[in-house]
């Protein structure tokens, strides 16, 4: 298990047990490293978080936090930049409000 399935599953069990009423909900992490800016060593990486719940036959979404910074592959390495932005998450999720 990685610290972002780890992170994942805490913040399930705690938003479950502090914000899902009627039922529980999944939460699922995105998480991308694009380059889509015209320097090809610059990358945008982003980690999405969002509850996904049914109720009613019905699937139900929710973005809570998105984050989202640029790095320079050619200075930093991918996983560096994981490891930042991982924290800034953490910090983000510790702080939560609905």
């Amino acid at each position: 298990m990685g610290t972002i399935d780890i992170i994942k599953n805490s913040f399930e069990k705690w938003y479950n047990r502090n914000f899902a009423k009627d039922s529980s909900v999944s939460i699922v992490i995105n998480y991308s490293d694009i380059q889509k800016l015209s320097i090809k060593a610059y990358h945008t990486i982003s980690f999405e978080v969002v509850a996904v719940g049914i109720k009613d036959n019905l699937s139900y979404t929710q973005p809570l936090i998105t984050l989202q910074e640029n790095y320079n592959h050619g200075v930093t390495s991918e996983q560096e930049a994981k490891d930042s932005l991982t924290e800034k998450l953490l910090m983000e999720m510790y702080g939560y409000r609905l």
